[in-house]
């Protein structure tokens, strides 16, 4: 006969029902949680760009400390060059980045003659004869047009956007320096914050998640940081000299698809072959073997260097968390989702551990009469 009361079937089996019915309830009543998710989403972006600047600005600050620079000071010469930083790119940057990705819109019909070329001498091999090669290029042509209008209409609506959001933007200029400047200066008082509020049973293993976790996303986000850095100025350099066009835009991107574990500098490498494609198939191949060098550099030397094992995860199981991540959220969701999957394993692992460890002390405990 089940005993009802101990059972975990019973268990797990009511917790269900009461999550469905919350669930149920919840979606009669969004009208007072439409306000709650208002906030959060408005406050998500803020604390995500200050999350990531604080991890890949954190070691600087440090640093400055070693040498006997007063925290506060150091915090303020990095906000100082952090400020620097983003004048030189509104001021130059933008413009040229903008110019750039123009040029390469632009020079989409002449990609689309220079295939139509390669498909015609392609098309003279006798294996190939059997194959129509027309309508494929009739199809490519059209998907590759209404990627570049796509991509004009979505500029010139994002500059409308930004013109009518002005308040969203000043909003965001305005927090993200204030919760940046408090998470450097008071960030390390967080740890003993949190262990004042813990039980004392769980306050060693709350300790190492949180210092776990921080080591996890300090050592990701800043390492990868820094090489990425490396990466996009060394293609810069590389495509400058070789003459690639748009070489700043491209080099850029690749820096910024580098975060992206396995599959980013495939994401970022073919940008550039087009458009090295565009000018000669030199070019092209001189693109393509760029970005090979300088990936080799990075995964054999700069991210082991700066990285270390932070994300010590299986490769299959970061291709899954990329999947699952561009789905949800596109090209944000794959730079976050592994290190955040990392966290909540992190997080996860001392939790379970606290609830085994919770149970052993249960069984050991005398019984009180």
């Amino acid at each position: 006969m089940i005993n009802w009361k101990n059972s975990k079937l019973m268990f797990w089996t009511i917790w269900l029902l009461l999550a469905a019915i919350l669930i149920v309830v919840l979606q009669q009543i969004d009208f007072i949680l439409n306000p709650f998710v208002g906030i959060l989403t408005a406050l998500f972006m803020p604390l995500l760009i200050a999350g990531f600047l604080y991890y890949l600005l954190n070691p600087i600050v440090q640093l400055l400390e070693r040498i006997k620079i007063k925290r506060v000071i150091g915090i303020a010469l990095v906000m100082l060059m952090l400020v620097g930083i983003l004048v030189f790119a509104v001021v130059v940057g933008i413009p040229m980045l903008i110019e750039q990705a123009t040029n390469i819109v632009s020079g989409i019909p002449q990609f689309i003659n220079q295939l139509e070329i390669y498909a015609l001498r392609l098309g003279e091999e006798p294996w190939m004869q059997e194959i129509n090669i027309a309508p494929i290029l009739e199809n490519l042509e059209v998907w590759l047009g209404d990627i570049g209008s796509r991509f004009l209409s979505g500029l010139v609506s994002g500059v409308g956007n930004l013109v009518q959001k002005y308040t969203e933007i000043a909003f965001m200029a305005i927090t993200i320096p204030v919760i940046l400047f408090y998470m450097l200066y008071d960030g390390w008082k967080f740890v003993p914050l949190v262990l004042d509020h813990t039980s004392t049973k769980y306050r060693k293993n709350v300790k190492d998640m949180l210092i776990q976790t921080d080591e996890v996303m300090s050592g990701y986000i800043s390492g990868k940081g820094i090489a990425s850095i490396i990466v996009g100025g060394l293609l810069f350099f590389l495509y400058t000299l070789a003459g690639i066009p748009s070489a700043l835009l491209l080099s850029l991107f690749a820096a910024i698809t580098n975060f992206i574990p396995f599959v980013g500098p495939f994401i970022g490498a073919a940008p550039a072959i087009i458009v090295g494609l565009v000018e000669s198939r030199t070019l092209a191949v001189l693109a393509g073997l760029f970005v090979l060098i300088v990936q080799q550099l990075d995964s054999n030397l700069l991210t082991p260097f700066f990285v270390g094992k932070s994300l010590s995860i299986h490769p299959l199981t970061v291709i899954l968390v990329l999947l699952a991540s561009a789905n949800i959220a596109g090209l944000l969701g794959m730079l976050i989702g592994v290190p955040v999957f990392v966290m909540i394993k992190t997080i996860g692992y001392y939790v379970a551990r606290m609830v085994k460890e919770n149970k052993v002390r249960k069984k050991t405990e005398p019984i009180q009469h």
